[in-house]
């Protein structure tokens, strides 16, 4: 049953910015009403929260916005790794030492210095870090193997993430690594796994070599995925927008299923970036824009979130030069979302049988934007327009619920 049809408008909805935090004032946002130390022995709501009833978002059903009855979501969720350090050196020793060839089943752990935040009640209660892999095969030249090592925090300073209000600035990285026997890849699966339309948000950004796709997306198997891919072998101005499949049963590419646009703000300087999926069509943002929407093949099945760095040599992702890697780094992520069926998604949990193995078309597959503009296939264009925010905004720096899943309280 799907529960995330529209309901009577509440007496005092929370109403969504188009990313319920700006940049500018993120830190602002309520996490929590208690600031005492022990937040990671509170109970985790993963189906509902006491302290929220309702968020909404225009739908933009008119491309006139003559229409645009606002979409109710009922649960919220905030990660925050933007100040996990306590420290000047906590995770300043830079990014971890690499595995090596001999190294290529995925059963590496988490570095030493990372132990305490990624192998931590805070962290696994919401998060997997797989270490499934793959063969090569001659689509797709290079192994792939996931390992938990390329997922690790790094620290920086604040004129680099913007952050300059906090004291020792952190952010998640997922690293993809290019050996001379296989590609060491990183993917983390978020554990709610029965999203029933959902507005998936995060500020990141991608560096490195070419040859790698970082992945943002909803997922539960290859053909109900909505993906924002960014190709490192692409122009920094481009990002690819899927709805999945994008390559038909007889092989051939689906025209309208990506979309590919030009001319926006660089992938490797800081962005917000967003999946909106509703019932019938999903929408993309970028810094809080309106770049592409699509009604083709929108996913119909529970899903959840999954946010990886990989390369398999495919035609997709190009082939890395061996020494070369590249990262997705994260300063947060936030979804508003509705449910159906358990937590653990219909599935029951076991995901083997629908793991995702890579298949995508030519890389042509979509059109160019231009200035940033959206460009449908023909699907339809829809204008974009912010809400206005309710709800009280309280500063929170602590270091003990920084980096753990929020309610935002109403």
């Amino acid at each position: 049953m799907w529960i995330s049809r529209p309901f009577p408008t509440p007496r005092s909805p929370l109403h969504l910015l188009s990313l319920i935090l700006l940049s500018a004032r993120i830190l602002g946002v309520a996490r929590a009403d208690d600031d005492d130390d022990n937040d990671d022995d509170q109970p985790v709501l993963k189906d509902n929260s006491a302290n929220c009833t309702c968020y909404t978002l225009d739908s933009n059903t008119e491309s006139d916005m003559s229409d645009s009855a606002p979409y109710y979501f009922t649960y919220h969720r905030f990660w925050d790794f933007r100040a996990l350090a306590t420290s000047a050196d906590q995770y300043a020793g830079g990014a971890p030492d690499p595995v090596t060839d001999d190294e290529d089943e995925g059963m590496e752990t988490v570095t030493d210095a990372d132990a305490a935040y990624l192998n931590g009640s805070a962290w696994n209660r919401d998060w997997g870090i797989q270490n499934w892999g793959k063969e090569a095969t001659d689509d797709f030249p290079v192994r792939m193997q996931n390992s938990p090592r390329n997922v690790y925090i790094s620290q920086t300073n604040g004129s680099d993430t913007g952050n300059d209000d906090i004291e020792y600035p952190t952010y998640l990285s997922l690293r993809t690594v290019r050996l001379d026997d296989f590609q060491s890849a990183a993917e983390v699966e978020n554990l709610q796994k029965n999203l029933m339309h959902a507005s998936l948000r995060m500020r990141a950004r991608v560096v490195g070599d070419p040859g790698a796709v970082a992945g943002f997306f909803t997922f539960y198997d290859d053909d109900n995925e909505s993906d924002i891919e960014i190709l490192t072998d692409d122009p920094e101005a481009v990002i690819r927008y899927t709805n999945q499949p994008a390559v038909g049963s007889d092989g051939n590419e689906v025209p309208q299923a990506s979309l590919k646009v030009a001319q926006l703000p660089s992938w490797r300087d800081w962005q917000e970036h967003r999946i909106d999926w509703l019932p019938h069509r999903s929408n993309w943002y970028l810094d809080g824009a309106l770049r592409a929407t699509n009604t083709y093949s929108v996913p119909r099945r529970p899903s959840y979130l999954v946010l990886n760095m990989w390369s398999d040599g495919g035609e997709w992702s190009g082939d890395m030069d061996v020494g070369g890697s590249a990262e997705l780094q994260i300063q947060w992520i936030e979804m508003v979302f509705n449910t159906s069926g358990p937590v653990e998604g219909p599935g029951g949990g076991d995901d083997e049988k629908r793991r995702r193995m890579v298949k995508r078309g030519a890389r042509g597959v979509g059109e160019e934007g231009v200035d940033g503009a959206l460009l449908d296939g023909g699907l339809g264009s829809w204008l974009w327009r912010s809400m206005g925010a309710g709800g009280v905004a309280r500063e929170n720096h602590s270091n003990s619920v920084l980096g753990m899943r929020k309610e935002r309280r109403c």
